[in-house]
Protein backbone atom coordinates (compact mmCIF):
# COMPACT_ATOMS: atom_id res chain seq x y z
CA UNK A 1 0.00 0.00 0.00
CA UNK A 2 1.50 3.26 -0.67
CA UNK A 3 0.62 6.89 0.02
CA UNK A 4 -0.35 9.76 -2.60
CA UNK A 5 1.28 13.00 -1.23
CA UNK A 6 0.97 15.40 -4.21
CA UNK A 7 3.54 17.82 -4.27
CA UNK A 8 0.88 21.01 -4.85
CA UNK A 9 -2.33 21.45 -3.49
CA UNK A 10 -4.08 23.30 -6.92
CA UNK A 11 -5.31 20.00 -8.47
CA UNK A 12 -5.82 22.22 -11.88
CA UNK A 13 -2.07 22.91 -11.60
CA UNK A 14 -1.40 19.35 -10.71
CA UNK A 15 -3.12 17.77 -13.66
CA UNK A 16 -0.96 20.10 -15.81
CA UNK A 17 2.32 19.42 -13.92
CA UNK A 18 1.58 15.42 -14.37
CA UNK A 19 0.88 15.98 -17.96
CA UNK A 20 5.10 17.59 -18.37
CA UNK A 21 6.71 18.17 -15.86
CA UNK A 22 8.25 21.69 -15.39
CA UNK A 23 9.70 24.19 -13.14
CA UNK A 24 10.81 24.84 -9.90
CA UNK A 25 8.46 21.29 -8.95
CA UNK A 26 9.70 19.19 -11.90
CA UNK A 27 11.64 17.08 -9.50
CA UNK A 28 9.09 16.55 -7.09
CA UNK A 29 6.41 15.80 -9.73
CA UNK A 30 8.80 13.26 -10.90
CA UNK A 31 8.99 11.50 -7.33
CA UNK A 32 5.11 12.04 -7.15
CA UNK A 33 4.54 9.90 -10.63
CA UNK A 34 7.35 7.42 -9.76
CA UNK A 35 5.54 6.60 -6.02
CA UNK A 36 2.14 6.42 -7.34
CA UNK A 37 2.89 4.63 -10.91
CA UNK A 38 5.29 2.17 -9.78
CA UNK A 39 3.74 -0.56 -9.54
CA UNK A 40 1.66 0.09 -12.87
CA UNK A 41 5.02 0.37 -14.44
CA UNK A 42 6.82 -2.75 -12.90
CA UNK A 43 3.20 -4.69 -13.80
CA UNK A 44 3.62 -3.52 -17.30
CA UNK A 45 7.07 -4.66 -17.45
CA UNK A 46 6.21 -7.97 -16.23
CA UNK A 47 3.69 -8.10 -19.07
CA UNK A 48 6.55 -7.42 -21.42
CA UNK A 49 7.75 -10.99 -23.48
CA UNK A 50 11.47 -9.68 -22.83
CA UNK A 51 14.79 -11.50 -24.37
CA UNK A 52 18.08 -10.63 -24.51
CA UNK A 53 19.06 -8.03 -26.77
CA UNK A 54 15.73 -6.46 -27.61
CA UNK A 55 14.99 -2.88 -28.61
CA UNK A 56 12.39 -1.33 -26.37
CA UNK A 57 10.56 2.12 -26.28
CA UNK A 58 9.46 3.73 -23.46
CA UNK A 59 6.73 6.57 -24.22
CA UNK A 60 6.87 8.86 -21.06
CA UNK A 61 9.32 7.63 -19.10
CA UNK A 62 9.53 10.19 -16.52
CA UNK A 63 12.36 10.17 -13.90
CA UNK A 64 13.17 6.80 -14.77
CA UNK A 65 14.12 5.07 -11.83
CA UNK A 66 12.25 2.14 -12.38
CA UNK A 67 14.69 1.62 -15.62
CA UNK A 68 17.12 -0.96 -13.46
CA UNK A 69 13.95 -3.16 -12.59
CA UNK A 70 13.39 -3.28 -16.45
CA UNK A 71 17.46 -3.47 -17.67
CA UNK A 72 18.73 -5.77 -14.79
CA UNK A 73 15.37 -8.79 -16.17
CA UNK A 74 17.32 -10.07 -19.42
CA UNK A 75 21.18 -9.53 -20.79
CA UNK A 76 22.05 -6.61 -23.26
CA UNK A 77 18.30 -5.09 -23.45
CA UNK A 78 19.02 -1.56 -25.51
CA UNK A 79 16.52 0.80 -24.55
CA UNK A 80 15.09 4.48 -25.36
CA UNK A 81 12.62 6.75 -24.11
CA UNK A 82 10.51 9.64 -25.11
CA UNK A 83 9.51 11.96 -23.03
CA UNK A 84 8.28 15.88 -23.99
CA UNK A 85 9.56 16.89 -20.24
CA UNK A 86 12.77 18.47 -20.66
CA UNK A 87 12.98 18.32 -16.97
CA UNK A 88 12.61 14.12 -16.93
CA UNK A 89 15.37 13.72 -19.22
CA UNK A 90 17.39 15.38 -17.32
CA UNK A 91 16.70 13.53 -14.45
CA UNK A 92 16.04 10.24 -15.84
CA UNK A 93 19.92 10.95 -17.53
CA UNK A 94 21.66 11.39 -13.82
CA UNK A 95 19.82 8.76 -12.23
CA UNK A 96 20.68 6.16 -14.80
CA UNK A 97 23.89 7.65 -15.94
CA UNK A 98 25.84 4.08 -15.86
CA UNK A 99 23.33 2.50 -17.92
CA UNK A 100 23.69 5.36 -20.60
CA UNK A 101 27.88 5.19 -20.35
CA UNK A 102 27.22 1.57 -20.86
CA UNK A 103 25.45 2.58 -24.26
CA UNK A 104 22.31 0.57 -22.42
CA UNK A 105 20.27 3.20 -22.36
CA UNK A 106 19.12 6.69 -24.30
CA UNK A 107 16.41 9.48 -23.21
CA UNK A 108 14.55 11.62 -25.81
CA UNK A 109 13.29 14.95 -25.57
CA UNK A 110 10.31 14.68 -28.04
CA UNK A 111 7.70 16.72 -29.14
CA UNK A 112 3.95 16.08 -28.28
CA UNK A 113 2.60 12.92 -30.11
CA UNK A 114 6.24 12.35 -31.81
CA UNK A 115 8.85 9.42 -31.60
CA UNK A 116 12.46 9.05 -31.83
CA UNK A 117 13.34 8.45 -35.09
CA UNK A 118 16.17 5.27 -35.33
CA UNK A 119 17.68 3.55 -37.89
CA UNK A 120 16.78 0.09 -36.06
CA UNK A 121 13.14 -0.84 -35.43
CA UNK A 122 11.73 -1.76 -32.24
CA UNK A 123 11.18 -5.20 -30.98
CA UNK A 124 8.82 -3.73 -27.79
CA UNK A 125 7.26 -0.67 -26.72
CA UNK A 126 5.08 0.04 -23.64
CA UNK A 127 3.74 3.43 -22.36
CA UNK A 128 2.27 3.79 -18.64
CA UNK A 129 -0.42 6.78 -17.83
CA UNK A 130 0.37 8.67 -20.79
CA UNK A 131 -2.58 7.80 -23.56
CA UNK A 132 -4.76 10.09 -21.68
CA UNK A 133 -2.70 13.31 -23.20
CA UNK A 134 -2.33 12.25 -26.30
CA UNK A 135 -4.63 14.14 -28.93
CA UNK A 136 -4.99 12.06 -31.68
CA UNK A 137 -4.39 8.78 -30.13
CA UNK A 138 -5.45 6.48 -32.98
CA UNK A 139 -2.48 8.10 -35.59
CA UNK A 140 -0.27 7.87 -32.54
CA UNK A 141 -0.98 4.13 -32.28
CA UNK A 142 -0.32 3.71 -36.04
CA UNK A 143 3.26 5.79 -35.64
CA UNK A 144 3.84 3.03 -32.82
CA UNK A 145 2.84 0.27 -35.41
CA UNK A 146 5.20 1.59 -37.93
CA UNK A 147 8.06 1.67 -35.36
CA UNK A 148 8.20 -1.63 -34.80
CA UNK A 149 9.53 -4.89 -36.11
CA UNK A 150 7.56 -7.95 -37.44
CA UNK A 151 6.17 -9.86 -34.69
CA UNK A 152 6.83 -6.56 -32.29
CA UNK A 153 4.54 -6.26 -29.48
CA UNK A 154 3.10 -3.12 -27.56
CA UNK A 155 1.41 -2.72 -24.04
CA UNK A 156 -0.46 0.39 -23.01
CA UNK A 157 -1.04 0.91 -19.34
CA UNK A 158 -3.61 2.90 -17.83
CA UNK A 159 -6.61 3.79 -15.26
CA UNK A 160 -9.53 2.57 -15.49
CA UNK A 161 -12.16 5.27 -17.13
CA UNK A 162 -14.22 5.30 -13.95
CA UNK A 163 -11.50 5.48 -11.77
CA UNK A 164 -9.69 8.35 -13.40
CA UNK A 165 -12.69 10.29 -13.99
CA UNK A 166 -13.29 10.90 -10.31
CA UNK A 167 -9.79 11.98 -9.78
CA UNK A 168 -9.70 15.96 -8.60
CA UNK A 169 -6.84 16.59 -10.87
CA UNK A 170 -8.33 15.35 -14.01
CA UNK A 171 -10.77 17.82 -14.58
CA UNK A 172 -9.51 19.09 -17.71
CA UNK A 173 -6.75 17.96 -20.19
CA UNK A 174 -7.22 14.00 -19.44
CA UNK A 175 -8.94 11.82 -21.90
CA UNK A 176 -9.99 8.44 -20.49
CA UNK A 177 -10.52 5.30 -22.65
CA UNK A 178 -12.10 1.97 -21.34
CA UNK A 179 -10.07 -1.31 -22.07
CA UNK A 180 -12.83 -2.37 -25.34
CA UNK A 181 -11.88 1.24 -26.62
CA UNK A 182 -7.95 1.25 -26.56
CA UNK A 183 -8.26 -2.75 -27.65
CA UNK A 184 -10.39 -1.09 -30.93
CA UNK A 185 -7.83 1.37 -31.41
CA UNK A 186 -4.64 -1.19 -31.79
CA UNK A 187 -6.70 -3.27 -33.92
CA UNK A 188 -7.10 -0.37 -36.34
CA UNK A 189 -3.78 0.34 -36.30
CA UNK A 190 -3.02 -3.47 -37.49
CA UNK A 191 -2.23 -5.18 -34.02
CA UNK A 192 -3.51 -8.29 -33.35
CA UNK A 193 -3.49 -10.86 -30.85
CA UNK A 194 -5.24 -8.32 -29.04
CA UNK A 195 -5.33 -9.20 -24.84
CA UNK A 196 -6.95 -6.98 -22.14
CA UNK A 197 -5.89 -7.28 -18.60
CA UNK A 198 -7.05 -6.04 -15.77
CA UNK A 199 -5.09 -4.81 -12.19
CA UNK A 200 -6.16 -3.59 -9.03
CA UNK A 201 -3.92 -1.77 -6.26
CA UNK A 202 -4.76 0.00 -3.38
CA UNK A 203 -3.53 3.40 -2.25
CA UNK A 204 -3.48 5.97 0.35
CA UNK A 205 -4.15 9.62 0.18
CA UNK A 206 -2.18 12.17 2.28
CA UNK A 207 -5.06 12.33 4.64
CA UNK A 208 -4.89 8.32 5.31
CA UNK A 209 -7.99 7.65 3.20
CA UNK A 210 -7.52 4.20 1.35
CA UNK A 211 -8.32 4.49 -2.70
CA UNK A 212 -8.60 1.26 -4.83
CA UNK A 213 -7.22 1.64 -8.06
CA UNK A 214 -8.34 -0.45 -11.30
CA UNK A 215 -6.31 -0.22 -14.22
CA UNK A 216 -5.25 -2.20 -17.27
CA UNK A 217 -2.48 -3.68 -19.55
CA UNK A 218 -3.99 -3.63 -23.09
CA UNK A 219 -1.41 -5.32 -25.64
CA UNK A 220 -0.94 -6.27 -29.10
CA UNK A 221 1.55 -7.69 -31.42
CA UNK A 222 2.67 -6.29 -34.82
Amino acid sequence: MKAMNPPVDDMRVLGQLLRCPEGEKAQAVGDYLFSSNSQMIYTTIDCLPLKAGMRVLEIGFGNGKHLPYLLEKVPQLQYVGAEISAAMVAEAMAYNHQWVQEGRATFCQVTAEALPITEQPFQLCFSVNTIYFIDDLARYCATIYQALAQKGFVALTFIDKAVGEKAPFAKEGFQFYTPEQIADILAKAGFTAISQKPFREVLTTKNGKEITRDYWVVTGEK
